[in-house]
């Protein structure tokens, strides 16, 4: 080979290389969401105050009826509502129309707060669900975790937003 042609090789390589970088990157990036920035209807069609959650740590889980991995993770969001009960509100948020969300939520046995999220997923910026926001008593973003969370994670996160 050449030198023109390893020079070639190599400009290829790097260019590839790069864009596989910035692919994985951006499949685990998750943007910052402010409360403020979140619009919620009930699935009575209530307008959802996020205000009225101020003074407790408040978990928002984005997902999908359609999502498997979001569904999978649910058991462990449970499990995390029975053990702390008021201590902590955790709201499940999707952009799905209110009578897919009402079917699931009358399907399962889960006892947190669905609501609609009134802008779309791609409006907060956000790009694939599961994506989990912890939020501290104050309201402040402290954790936000892309992809399914395991039962030990989401007890690990809410343990710290409740300090």
């Amino acid at each position: 080979m050449n030198k023109r042609s390893i020079y070639l090789v190599a400009v290829v390589l790097v260019v590839a290389a790069s864009f596989i970088i910035i692919r994985k990157l951006k499949n685990h990036y998750a943007p910052r969401i402010n409360l403020s920035g979140i619009s919620l209807k009930d699935l009575d069609g209530k307008v959802v105050d996020l205000a009225a959650f101020s003074g407790k740590p408040l978990v928002i889980n984005f997902w999908g009826t359609w999502c498997p991995p979001c569904r999978e993770e649910l058991p462990a969001f449970q499990k995390a509502r029975d053990k702390y009960g008021d201590e902590v509100n955790i709201l499940m948020a999707s952009d799905e129309p209110v009578d897919k969300i009402s079917k699931f939520k009358k399907e399962n046995n889960y006892t947190f707060i669905y609501t609609q999220l009134q802008n779309t997923f791609h409006d907060l910026g956000i790009t694939s669900v599961p994506v989990t926001y912890f939020y501290n008593a104050r309201g402040n973003l402290v954790i936000k975790k892309k992809d399914p969370l395991t039962e030990e994670e989401l007890d690990g996160f809410i343990s710290e937003i409740i300090k």
